[in-house]
């Protein structure tokens, strides 16, 4: 998401200087950025340049597939840190609005059950989403929180464990299989600088937003279908035994209503996956 908002940025608020823009990153460093170099800063080195009323887009967090890396204690140590970096700011007054990149997986419950929710990734969703909530409101900070569902894009980089990477991966594969084992199962895509073009619209108006992602709502089987239309060769294999997994999508209807009053059309299925390809 990080990268996906600042292509947009940099394409289409024409108004917005590159310098405008305060990159943070784990360090400070010269990254390259589709053929750009552009400055990235540690978090302290990014203090030092911070003004008043900023936008703050919080986008860095560690990812279930980081568990496979390190223990639960680590993790949660880690994004606590990642997430603390955030409060800090909107606790010193200088945050106008605040943008959360949350996760559907914050849907799964909420403080008052949070003992019941085993998935350490799905915990510290939610607890860091309520943090976030309560310091914005004591501050009187614009929020945008949104939750979001499945992805899409050029900047995915995550090729293993997402189903729609995962099919692309398969595609390409020597035998060019795609094996779908819950091809019933529905999830919502949108891609991800359509989704930062949404959110970066909403951060303009001077109201709350509390949404989760939209997209295109498809079955996991249309999903393989459209990567096998794209894919010379590939062919769909379809479980036997229709193992079903749980479905992962929100109030994605509403999503579409606001990017629809925002005049952006969000890129189909076929557009999205055509995309995504782009990241391999």
């Amino acid at each position: 998401m990080g990268r996906s908002t600042v292509d947009h940025f940099l394409k289409y608020h024409s108004t917005v200087k590159e310098e405008s823009l305060l990159l943070v990153g784990s360090q400070t460093e010269i990254a390259d950025f589709c053929g750009t170099k552009i400055s990235v800063y540690s978090p302290e080195d990014a203090k030092a340049t911070i003004k008043e009323n900023i936008l703050f887009l919080n986008s860095a967090y560690l990812r279930r597939e980081k568990l496979l890396q390190m223990d639960v204690e680590e993790y949660w140590s880690k994004n606590n840190q990642i997430t603390e970096y955030g409060l800090s700011l909107i606790k010193s007054g200088v945050v106008k609005t605040f943008v959360n990149f949350s996760s559907g997986v914050a849907n799964q419950g909420s403080l008052s059950n949070f003992d019941a929710i085993a998935d350490p990734y799905a915990r510290s969703k939610i607890i860091h989403e309520h943090e976030i909530m309560k310091e914005c409101e004591a501050a009187s900070t614009q929020i945008i929180n949104c939750r979001i569902y499945s992805m899409s894009g050029k900047y995915i980089n995550e090729f293993n464990n997402l189903a729609l990477s995962s099919f692309i991966k398969q595609s390409r594969s020597h035998e060019k299989n795609i094996y779908v084992k819950s091809p019933l199962t529905l999830r919502t895509y949108v891609d991800s600088v359509d989704l930062a073009n949404v959110l970066l619209n909403l951060a303009l108006k001077e109201s709350d937003y509390f949404i989760d992602s939209g997209g295109e709502l498809v079955t996991l089987a249309e999903l393989a279908n459209t990567v096998s239309q794209i894919e010379t060769g590939a062919r769909v294999e379809l479980s036997d035994t229709y193992e079903k997994s749980a479905n992962y999508f929100g109030k994605y209807r509403e999503f579409n209503e606001i990017a629809q009053g925002l005049d952006i059309e969000l890129k189909s299925l076929r557009e999205q996956v055509i995309e995504t390809t782009t990241a391999f």
